[in-house]
């Protein structure tokens, strides 16, 4: 149910920024007839873009048998690249860019990796001393995804 109302909420939006860029542009018309009310308008329009700002992936990483948060261990998130894109990568024309996120852990174990498109990603978790535990995390586009890892000596 969730799932479905984001989709209808994103076409709502869709919509909406279709009928502001119509009203932007009729003001654009009379810009130079009446200032004042083209001034207050560009004013009250002024958009604060926070996209990204939310939480994408937050978890803690443990000691499998104390079940302590681990400080300092590395986790690591990397997009899956499918098969076409793989085919798209391979043209000569092709320039296409993998980003990786990496982020250590705090005190108690804990970690929140910010800002990550929409995709499946190969989690990789490492500590030295630790064997490096290796997942598959869905993110879904607005949503914060809770992953916790143990990690065995």
């Amino acid at each position: 149910m969730t799932s479905q109302a984001t989709k209808q909420l994103s076409a709502l939006f869709a919509t909406a920024d279709g009928l502001l860029a119509s009203m932007d542009a009729a003001v654009e018309i009379i810009r130079l007839t009446q200032v004042n009310f083209y001034n207050g308008y560009k004013s009250a329009r002024k958009i604060i873009r926070n996209a990204g700002a939310g939480l994408a992936v937050k978890g803690v990483v443990m000691d499998t048998v104390t079940g302590t948060g681990l400080k300092g261990a590395t986790v690591t998130l990397t997009p899956m690249v499918s098969a076409a894109m793989m085919k798209a990568a391979s043209s000569p024309s092709a320039n296409v860019k993998v980003t990786t996120h990496s982020k250590k852990t705090a005190d108690k174990g804990g970690f929140r990796i910010k800002s990550l498109a929409e995709g499946t990603y190969e989690m990789t978790v490492s500590k030295v001393g630790y064997a490096t535990q290796t997942l598959t995390v869905s993110v879904n586009d607005g949503e914060m995804t809770a992953v916790d890892v143990a990690l065995e000596k």
